[in-house]
């Protein structure tokens, strides 16, 4: 329990990450105060809090000595695992999401031209079940710049992990890296900024950003030329990746877009309410984070990550994703389409695979064709 001992030791009580964090303002207790209640024990009342953290690391940006509660909260997490009494009977969901997925969305592909693939395109589990149609593009764009880009459908292991499951995020990372081997690709390129964050520490291969993919290889012709004015959302797991938040910001201006810059955006970055899988343990907290977010903004928001679209949809907030600038002409009408409901993101997914699987790459460059 090494960020909780730290925490015991270091913690000034001063409250500045308590000034920022929905869980923190909710508990009415400081951080030391949590960490002794941790250290005595787990109660169900205790696992359930934390189970509540979103994990976003806010709070170690705004603390004078470094502390993290989220780190503090994986790490009970995981001693819940150990003793059988996590993760919660709520999280039930996520395991029979990854199974499914590992049955009817798992795929690894070389480029259907070259039958190569020296790097591989990994969009996550999120943006396919988000939006079929932009990973295809995505892919043939991807193709077209780098050819033998082969592809790999799968989940990053990321959920696994914040609830503290090591050994299914093991196992889950063993795959990818089986499958990476055989198609014989250096080099993972992701789309979602969670899976680049979770793969970069410990995949143990090369991991690049889309984003930075996109402003060195040259972007493909906007979807759409009529220019909009976003509030950009960073995702909270890019905190301390300047590169790939600056990268994003050079796409938006240069499909002639305007950025109107939210507060507590780059290191400040607040969650969309989905991180450290809250909703599952304190669903009210997920959606006072969201909303506290969304708050913020002024205009129609526009994210990077398909996971905080999603959050910001589901309140009704007009949002995009930033690959439906590039790829989709109908955007204006997509920033007011619903949050997608768990049937439809595997309906999606499935579909996803399925297109692949006969062909719907075929064909180099951005092409928009749905």
């Amino acid at each position: 329990m090494e960020e909780l001992d730290r925490i015991i030791e270091h913690c000034i009580e001063c409250d500045a990450c308590v000034e920022e964090c929905e869980f923190l303002k909710g508990l009415d207790q400081s951080p030391v105060e949590l960490a002794r209640r941790f250290a005595a024990g787990c109660s169900e009342e205790d696992a359930k809090i934390a189970y509540s953290c979103s994990l976003c690391g806010l709070c170690e940006t705004l603390c004078p000595m470094a502390l993290n509660i989220g780190t503090m909260c994986l790490e009970v997490r995981r001693r819940l695992v150990t003793e059988g009494k996590g993760p919660l009977p709520s999280h039930r969901t996520i395991a029979e999401n990854r199974d499914w997925a590992h049955d009817n969305f798992h795929l690894a592909v070389p480029d259907p031209d070259s039958g190569t693939a020296d790097r591989v395109f990994f969009p996550g589990c999120i943006l396919s079940g988000y939006s079929p149609h932009l990973v295809v593009s995505t892919y043939r764009y991807l193709r077209g710049s780098l050819p033998g880009t082969g592809i790999i459908l799968a989940c990053c292991g990321n959920p696994s992990y914040t609830i503290g499951d090591e050994d299914s995020f093991s196992d889950t990372l063993a795959e990818l890296r089986s499958d990476i081997a055989k198609l014989g690709a250096s080099e993972l390129i992701t789309a979602c900024p969670e899976c680049y964050h979770t793969l970069k520490k410990r995949l143990g291969v090369p991991v690049t950003s889309l984003y930075e993919v996109l402003v060195a290889h040259g972007l493909p012709p906007p979807a759409n030329g009529e220019g909009a004015t976003f509030s950009l959302h960073d995702s909270c797991s890019t905190r301390y990746e300047r590169g790939l938040q600056d990268s994003v910001r050079a796409i938006v201006r240069a499909l002639g877009h305007q950025i109107e810059e939210m507060e507590s955006s780059g290191e400040g970055a607040l969650c969309c309410g989905m991180g450290g899988m809250v909703g599952y343990a304190n669903l009210r907290l997920s959606n006072r984070i969201a909303k506290t977010r969304a708050g913020q903004a002024g205009h129609d928001m526009l994210s990077y990550c398909a996971s905080c679209r999603e959050a910001f949809a589901f309140l009704g907030k007009p949002s995009l994703h930033l690959l439906d600038l590039l790829f989709d002409p109908d955007w204006d009408k997509q920033k007011r389409s619903p949050a997608k409901r768990r049937g439809e993101i595997r309906e999606n997914q499935a579909s996803l695979k399925s297109q692949l699987e006969n062909g719907a790459a075929q064909g180099q460059g951005g092409g928009n064709g749905r």
